[in-house]
């Protein structure tokens, strides 16, 4: 975490010398610019007032707390966007941790904005917000369950039944959708808008529509634990434990813990070299934190922390660390994500929310 509040308060220098243009996206640790977004651009732009944020809850000074609000209020006009899911992650990692922390009304109100903005891509009929817009289908990707949180959070604050009915919905038809026998997830599900029913399920980053994007396992841990912690339904807890199950029995082995871009890719392709995906690892391991808080037994629980640990270590060595090559120059943590799908989208790059889940899994340890 020193080393995060070093890496970036240089970030938050260059975001000033931007004139709060500057939100850090990926970048390849051999440069020393990331590629960026704006405030109101991308989906990524809540995670550095995130990492931000991570870093005030671990030591907060007057200093730290005033670069993370900098950073976090020009992104408050993206809680007016209704055109994409995205808003659950760009406000959450900012507003959401900001309002958790300093419980400010303006907070709060930038979260139940963007909440209603989120409702209004709800199909009553499909049970779920839409993800990708596209004129041929109803896409909902695993990455939305993530976006529940924002509902949750804000029925939660508000009282509003109907955001609470919408995420829980959306979590359910999830539930039964996106994973297979061996709780294992598809990336996309594309459903008949006019009826609800299941027109196809395939992939759009990982590695084949029949195989486990590493990422998306990640995004289904995290988010049924979320909706878990919103909602005490006993079948979304079980999906998470189920789902992280999968991970576990699926990495390279005891000792090496960081996955793949895709569990299948590499027993399958005819790739050589297969990038690992250090942003699935650092969001699994911060699911498992809050995983292990719900797990019914000790050993389970155990078993949980254990491997979340065994995760942020790994991931803090110099293997993973920027620091760990004398050749990197960017202004970041965690070397080696992978957008996906490889070798057509950036990989072995650095990853905005690489560096947001694994500081967010770091302070949830240092908790316990």
């Amino acid at each position: 975490m020193r080393y995060a509040s070093v890496q970036y308060s240089i970030l938050y220098n260059e975001f000033v010398d931007s004139q709060g243009t500057f939100y850090p996206s990926y970048g390849n640790p051999l440069d020393q610019d990331w590629k960026s977004t704006t405030a109101t651009s991308g989906w990524t732009q809540g995670f550095f007032p995130g990492v931000l944020w991570n870093i005030v809850e671990h030591n907060a000074t007057r200093q730290l707390l005033q670069h993370a609000v900098d950073v976090t209020m020009p992104t408050a006009p993206f809680a007016n966007v209704t055109g994409t899911h995205d808003v659950g992650f760009v406000i959450m990692s900012g507003f959401g941790n900001a309002y958790r922390l300093l419980k400010r009304q303006e907070y709060l109100d930038v979260i139940i904005t963007a909440a209603r903005s989120l409702a209004t891509r709800y199909s009553p009929i499909v049970r779920c917000t839409r993800s990708w817009n596209s004129a041929q289908g109803f896409l909902v990707i695993i990455d939305n369950i993530m976006n529940l949180e924002l509902l949750f959070e804000a029925s939660n604050q508000t009282k509003d039944q109907s955001l609470y009915n919408i995420a829980w919905q959306h979590a359910n038809r999830t539930m039964y959708e996106h994973f297979r026998d061996d709780n294992s997830t598809y990336h996309v599900v594309e459903y008949n808008e006019t009826d609800g029913s299941v027109i196809r399920k395939y992939t759009a980053q990982g590695y084949a529509d029949w195989s486990t994007w590493s990422r998306g396992q990640s995004w289904a841990v995290h988010g049924f634990t979320i909706a878990y912690r919103y909602t005490k339904y006993q079948p979304f807890l079980d999906k998470a434990i189920s789902a992280a199950n999968y991970v576990l029995t699926h990495l390279p082995n005891s000792t090496d813990v960081i996955p793949y871009w895709d569990y299948d890719a590499i027993h399958n392709s005819t790739l050589t070299y297969q990038p690992r995906d250090t942003s699935a690892a650092a969001i699994f391991a911060s699911a498992l934190v809050e995983l292990s808080e719900y797990a019914p037994t000790s050993d389970m629980k155990n078993k949980f922390l254990e491997n979340a640990k065994a995760i942020v270590n790994e991931l803090s060595s110099a293997t993973y660390m920027i620091y760990g090559n004398k050749e990197y120059k960017l202004y970041a943590l965690l070397a080696n994500g992978t957008q996906g799908p490889y070798p057509k989208n950036p990989y072995d790059v650095s990853l905005a929310y690489g560096d947001y889940y694994l500081t967010q899994a770091v302070v949830r340890l240092a908790k316990l």
